[in-house]
C-alpha cells in the first residue's frame, strides 16, 4: 500500500472512531464523559493533514455517521407523508449542508491556524469550532441539533456556568479538552518538545479552568436551590394528551394505529422506522366520531381532572388542536354561549365548543397551543387569511386575552426559503424559480406558515409574568433569553415531537430545555404531546416527568424569579470573543506567512548576489570558528594532521606552485612585493612561525571532509527513524 493510500485509510479510521465515541455521549446512552475524548481522533487529523481531500474525507465521514445517527428521526418524520427515497434524500441534504457549510470549513480553518501557530493549536481548534457551532444557529437554515454542549445535560456541576457562557461555552470547554489531549499525544509521538518552549502551560490552563468551573457549579447549585425555597411559586398543570398526530383529523376514529401498508422498500422502511403502536388508546370507536373530536375530548377530561388541584395555569402541547380556537370563538360565540353546538356541525366548530365549555368549567387560565387565523389585509393576496402556528392565553371565562405566533419556523417543515422576501417573490425570473421550488416542497408534504413578528410576555392576574416557547424555538438559547430579558419569570415550552414515533427525538428536545433553564435561571415546564412532559428547576434539575406515549397530566410547583444572569443580559458574548481571537490568529498567521515569503524572496534573489560578492574566508578563521563551535565534537588530532600532510605531500608541491603563480600575478597588478616559500618540503609545519599559514590549510581540508561525513551520517539516521 502506498504512503498516500495508507494515510487516507488512517483518516477514515480516525473519523469513524470520533463519530462513534461522540454518538455514545448523546441519547439514548448518555455517556457524557465520552464527549471529552471523542474529538481527539478528529483533532489529530486537523493538526497533521496537509491536503484538502483529507479534510473533506474526515468531515464527511464524521457527519454522515454521527449526525446520521442523531437525526435518523427526521427520516421517520418525512416517511409518513412521502416516499422513502425522498425521506432519505431529505436527511442526506441536511447532512450535506452540515458538512460543507460548517464542519469542513471549521476543520480547514482550524487546521490552517494550527500549522501556522503550532504552539497555540490547543486553543485555535476550540475557538473555531465553537464559532462554527454558533453559525449553525444563524439564518434560515439554523439547525442547532448536535451541538456538543448538549451532551452534558446530566453533568450538573459542569454545566452551571451556562448562566455566564451559554451552551456554546460548554461546547468550547469540551473542544478544549479534546484539543489539549490531542496536543500532548502529538508532542509525545513527535518527541520534540524543543519547539514548545513551555509545554506544561496548556495542561495547567485546562486543569485550573476545569477546577474553577466545578467549584462554580457546586456553589451555584447550592445557592440557587436555596433561593428557590424562598422565591414565590405558582402551580401549573401540564396536559399530555398522547394522541397520534399522524392520523388524519377529518377521518373517522377507528382505534387502529396509523399504518400506510406500503410494499417493497417503502414498506420495509415504514416497518423499521414507524412505530405507531407506542400510542395507548382507551376510546372505543363508534363509527361516527372524528379523530380530532376524540383528541379534544381526551384533553378536556384530563384538564377537568387537573383543575381539581386549583392550578393558576393549565398548559397544553403545541397544536393541541389544529382548529383555531380564537377564530371559531369569534365567529360562533353566541352558539357556544347557548350550547347550540353539536356533533352534526363542522368538526372544527364542535371541537372548539368542547374546549370552550371545558375552560369555563375549570375556572382557571389556560395556555393553548393552536392555529391562529387572521385576515390578510393585502388586497392582492392569493389567500384572504394568514395562518400562524401559535398559542393563545385564555382567561377563566374562555376569552382570548393574549396570543403569540411562532417566530422560529422549522426550515422546509413550517417555512419555505424566501417566503418573507417580497422582492424575490414578485420579480422575474426569481418568482418563477421560487414557484417551482415551492411546488416541490408541497409535493413532499411540507407546510408554509406565516411567521410571527414580536415576542410576547403574558401577564397573569395572579401577579406573575410568563412566556410560551413553541417547539423548535427552544433550541435557540440566544432567542429564548430575550423573553426573559423582557420580563418573564418562568417559561413554558410546548412541543409536538411525536410525529416521528422516536423516543430519541423526544429526549434530544427535552434536554435542550435543561440548558435554557440554567442559562436564564428560570424554572421551565416542558409539555409534549406524548413526552417529554416535565418540570425543570433553575439549576437544570429534572424535578418530575410523565411516562412517554400515555395520556396523563401533572402539577408543577414552579418558582418565579426576576433576576437576570450574565447570559440573559449579554447573550452570546463569549462567541463574539472567539470571533475576535479568530481574527487575531488570522492576522498573526498572515504576518508569519508574509515573513516566510520575504525570506524566500531574499534567499532566491538577494543571497545569491551576496554569496558571489562575499570574500573568501581565511583558513585560519575557519579553523578558529570550527574549534569554537559547540555543535562540533569530533575535532582532528595532531596525528590526523600529520597523516594528512604525509598523504598530500606530493599534491602540496603542485598546489603551492599554483598559489605562488597566482600571488605573483596579483602582486604585479597591485605593485606590491611578497615573500613566498618556494619549497614546502624543507620546513616543519609545527614550527611557531609557520603554524598559522600551513596548519590552517590542512585543518581546513580535514574539516570539510569531517563535515561531509557528519552530514551523511545524519541523513542515514533520519532515514532509519522514519522507517
Amino acid at each position: 500500500m502506498s504512503k498516500s493510500n495508507s494515510y487516507i485509510v488512517g483518516v477514515i479510521i480516525l473519523s469513524i472512531i470520533s463519530a462513534v465515541l461522540l454518538s455514545l455521549a448523546f441519547p439514548p446512552l448518555d455517556l457524557f464523559p465520552m464527549a471529552f475524548i471523542a474529538f481527539v481522533p478528529l483533532n489529530i487529523i486537523i493538526y497533521k493533514a496537509d491536503k484538502f481531500r483529507y479534510y473533506i474525507t474526515a468531515s464527511s465521514i464524521f457527519v454522515l455517521i454521527f449526525f446520521g445517527y442523531l437525526l435518523l428521526w427526521v427520516t421517520s418524520f418525512m416517511l409518513k407523508e412521502t416516499q422513502a427515497v425522498v425521506s432519505f434524500l431529505t436527511l442526506f441534504t441536511i447532512l450535506f449542508l452540515i458538512i460543507f457549510l460548517f464542519y469542513f470549513p471549521a476543520m480547514l480553518l482550524s487546521g490552517f491556524l494550527s500549522k501556522k501557530m503550532p504552539e497555540l493549536r490547543f486553543i485555535a481548534v476550540p475557538i473555531v469550532f465553537t464559532f462554527m457551532e454558533y453559525m449553525r444557529n444563524v439564518g434560515y437554515l439554523g439547525f442547532p441539533w448536535g451541538i456538543i454542549g448538549y451532551s452534558q445535560w446530566n453533568f450538573s456541576l459542569f454545566i452551571q456556568s451556562a448562566d455566564i457562557f451559554g451552551v456554546l461555552g460548554i461546547s468550547f470547554f469540551i473542544y478544549f479538552s479534546n484539543s489539549i489531549i490531542s496536543h500532548y499525544l502529538l508532542l509525545y509521538a513527535e518527541k520534540d518538545k524543543s519547539k514548545y518552549k513551555i509545554s506544561y502551560i496548556p495542561a495547567l490552563i485546562f486543569i485550573s479552568s476545569f477546577i474553577l468551573i466545578m467549584i462554580y457549579g457546586a456553589v451555584k447549585v447550592n445557592l440557587e436551590e436555596s433561593r428557590r425555597t424562598l422565591q414565590p411559586k405558582t402551580s401549573i398543570a401540564l396536559i399530555q394528551k398522547s394522541f397520534d398526530p399522524n392520523i388524519y383529523w377529518n377521518s373517522i376514529y377507528t382505534g387502529e394505529p396509523f399504518r400506510k401498508g406500503s410494499k417493497g422498500i417503502q414498506g420495509f422502511a415504514e416497518k423499521f422506522l414507524l412505530k405507531p403502536e407506542k400510542f395507548v388508546s382507551e376510546e372505543k370507536p363508534d363509527g361516527v366520531t372524528q379523530n380530532g373530536t376524540v383528541s379534544v375530548k381526551r384533553i378536556a377530561k384530563l384538564a377537568r381532572d387537573a383543575s381539581l388541584s386549583k392550578p393558576s395555569l393549565i398548559v397544553y402541547p403545541e397544536s393541541v388542536t389544529l382548529d383555531s380556537y380564537g377564530f371559531y370563538l369569534s365567529e360562533y360565540r353566541e352558539a357556544f354561549n347557548y350550547g347550540l353546538a353539536s356533533n352534526s356541525m363542522y368538526p372544527g366548530i364542535y371541537n372548539t365548543y368542547i374546549l370552550y365549555d371545558m375552560i369555563r368549567y375549570t375556572q382557571t387560565y389556560h395556555l393553548l397551543g393552536t392555529t391562529i387565523i387572521k385576515e390578510d389585509t393585502n388586497e392582492n393576496a392569493y389567500n384572504p387569511y394568514q395562518y400562524y402556528n401559535g398559542m393563545e392565553f385564555i382567561n377563566d371565562r374562555g376569552n382570548v386575552i393574549g396570543e403569540y405566533s411562532k417566530i422560529k419556523l422549522v426550515p422546509g417543515g413550517e417555512s419555505y426559503p424566501f417566503q418573507d422576501n417580497e422582492f424575490l417573490l414578485n420579480t422575474f425570473p426569481f418568482k418563477n424559480i421560487i414557484s417551482f421550488m415551492y411546488a416541490q416542497f408541497d409535493k413532499a408534504g411540507a407546510n408554509r406558515w406565516n411567521r410571527g413578528r414580536s415576542l410576547t410576555v403574558f401577564n397573569h392576574p395572579n401577579g406573575y409574568r410568563f412566556s410560551g416557547i413553541i417547539c423548535f424555538e427552544s433550541a435557540f438559547g440566544d432567542f429564548v433569553r430575550k423573553f426573559v430579558y423582557d420580563g418573564s419569570q418562568t417559561l413554558a415550552v410546548i412541543t409536538e415531537d411525536a410525529w416521528s414515533y422516536s423516543d430519541v427525538s423526544l429526549l434530544q428536545h427535552f434536554y435542550m430545555s435543561v440548558f435554557r433553564a440554567i442559562e436564564n435561571r428560570r424554572d421551565i415546564v416542558h409539555n409534549g404531546n406524548s413526552g417529554v412532559t416535565g418540570h425543570i428547576s433553575s439549576t437544570g434539575r429534572i424535578i418530575s416527568t410523565l411516562p412517554f406515549w400515555k395520556p396523563d397530566y401533572m402539577i408543577a410547583n414552579v418558582a418565579l424569579n426576576d433576576k437576570l444572569t450574565i447570559y440573559t443580559r449579554f447573550g452570546e458574548w463569549f462567541v463574539y470573543l472567539c470571533l475576535i481571537f479568530i481574527f487575531v490568529f488570522l492576522f498573526l498567521s498572515a504576518a508569519k506567512t508574509l515573513m516566510e515569503f520575504k525570506e524566500i524572496v531574499k534567499k532566491h534573489f538577494f543571497y545569491k548576489k551576496a554569496e558571489i560578492a562575499e570574500p573568501l574566508v581565511p583558513s585560519a578563521k575557519r579553523v578558529d570558528e570550527y574549534i569554537n563551535d559547540d555543535s562540533n565534537y569530533d575535532l582532528p588530532s595532531l596525528d590526523d594532521i600529520e597523516e594528512s600532510v604525509s598523504k598530500n605531500n606530493n599534491k602540496s608541491n603542485n598546489i603551492t606552485v599554483k598559489k605562488i603563480r597566482k600571488l605573483e600575478n596579483n602582486n604585479d597588478k597591485n605593485n606590491t612585493k611578497t615573500n613566498i616559500i618556494e619549497d614546502s618540503d624543507k620546513h616543519n609545519i609545527f614550527e611557531d612561525n609557520n603554524f598559522t599559514s600551513d596548519i590552517s590549510s590542512v585543518l581546513g581540508t580535514i574539516i570539510e571532509e569531517n563535515e561531509e561525513g557528519f552530514n551523511s551520517k545524519n541523513i542515514k539516521k533520519n532515514n532509519n527513524l522514519r522507517k
